[in-house]
This record gives C-alpha cells, sequence and structure tokens, in this order.
C-alpha cells in the first residue's frame, strides 16, 4: 500500500539525537491519511517485526522528541503519526510502582497516545524483546482486541487517546504502530521506579 518505515524509531534512537531538536510539528493530513478509497474493514495487519536485544544487551531506547504543542505534551516518541506521549516515561523508563501491580503480577500504566494528521484504522501491539514476558496497550474509550492488539479506526487527524499499557515486569519493550501508510516501532524499557523518582 505504501512504504513501510519499519523500526525507524529504533534506528533514530542510535543516531545521537539530542533531545534539544527541533519540536517535532504534526504531519501534514495529507502525507498521512489512508489511500483513497482503502477500506479500513478489510483492513489487514502486518506481520509483528521488532527489534530484539539479547540478556544483558542495552535496550535500544527510543530518544524522546519534543512536541509543538506544550498544551498537549513536551515529548513524543516515535515518527508517528500516532505516538505515545513520552511524559509518561522517565528517561525512556516506564516506572513501576507496587500500586501499579495487578493480582496477576503484571504491572498496568497509563501512557496517553496522541493521533496526528491520520485518519483510519491503527493497531498498536506490544512486547517484551530481550526475554520471555508480555506487553499489552489498551485504548480506553475506543476500538477493541483484535490480531493481539488493540485496534480503532480514528475519524479524526488529531486524536486524543487516553490508553494504558501492561508489563510483565521489568524489561526491553516495543510497540508496534500501523496503520494504513505506516508501520513503525517503538522501543522503550519498564524497571522498577526509583523510591525518590517522580509519579
Amino acid at each position: 500500500m505504501s512504504a513501510v518505515v519499519l523500526l525507524a524509531s529504533s534506528v533514530a534512537a542510535c543516531d545521537g539525537a539530542s533531545p534539544d531538536a527541533a519540536p517535532v510539528s504534526p504531519p501534514d493530513a495529507a502525507s498521512a491519511s489512508p489511500v483513497p478509497g482503502a477500506p479500513s474493514a478489510g483492513w489487514t495487519a502486518p506481520p509483528l517485526r521488532l527489534p530484539s536485544a539479547g540478556p544483558g544487551d542495552a535496550c535500544p531506547v527510543t530518544e524522546p522528541r519534543p512536541w509543538s504543542d506544550t498544551d498537549q505534551a513536551s515529548r513524543v516518541l516515535g515518527p508517528g503519526p500516532l505516538y505515545p506521549v513520552a511524559d509518561y516515561f522517565v528517561d525512556g523508563v516506564l516506572q513501576l510502582r507496587d500500586e501499579d501491580r495487578e493480582q496477576d503480577g503484571t504491572y498496568t500504566k497509563k501512557v496517553r497516545w496522541i493521533g496526528s494528521g491520520y485518519t483510519g484504522p491503527v493497531l498498536v501491539r506490544a512486547a517484551r524483546i530481550d526475554a520471555p514476558g508480555s506487553a499489552t496497550v489498551t485504548f480506553s474509550y475506543t476500538g477493541e482486541p483484535r490480531d493481539d492488539g488493540h485496534y480503532a479506526v480514528l475519524g479524526d487527524p488529531e486524536s486524543d487517546l487516553p490508553a494504558t499499557t501492561t508489563v510483565s515486569g521489568p524489561g526491553c519493550y516495543a510497540y508496534q504502530v500501523d496503520g494504513v501508510s505506516f508501520s513503525v516501532a517503538v522501543v522503550f524499557r519498564a524497571a522498577p521506579a526509583a523510591l525518590d523518582g517522580p509519579s
């Protein structure tokens, strides 16, 4: 359908991008909108292709990027057009606290997403990439579980999506974010929160 931008964010994490880089501006709607006439009902998600990190390897965390609308978020992760808000991570790390722990031992954290310049189907999947484990994403008010992820159809090119990310424990994880015109990976680390760290 269109060029796949797979793993662009994990490559960007290694290019030395500075946190002081120019703020990310929402893309032009024309550049990220679905192909005209592409039916969302018949859309097929691409295969899950995530980076990997061996035990003991450094987690190739995606570099946070400043966001141009500071009323919405200060930083985001990945190239978009659907972004997890980086403000929920501390230096790329999802902070796991005792109060986030579920009865099954997993940890559920609030991580909001911003959709900008795109309408159409999206699927967000997550997985641990350095060892056995699990991860999921759930949008709070839209979509449904599908294709081992959370699927929604975005009708507004400027979306604000409350959501949660659930991980099985500390480790290196990645989201794969797919739409009609893009497929990207965003890598993050989950770790126990420092006792004096922010919530």
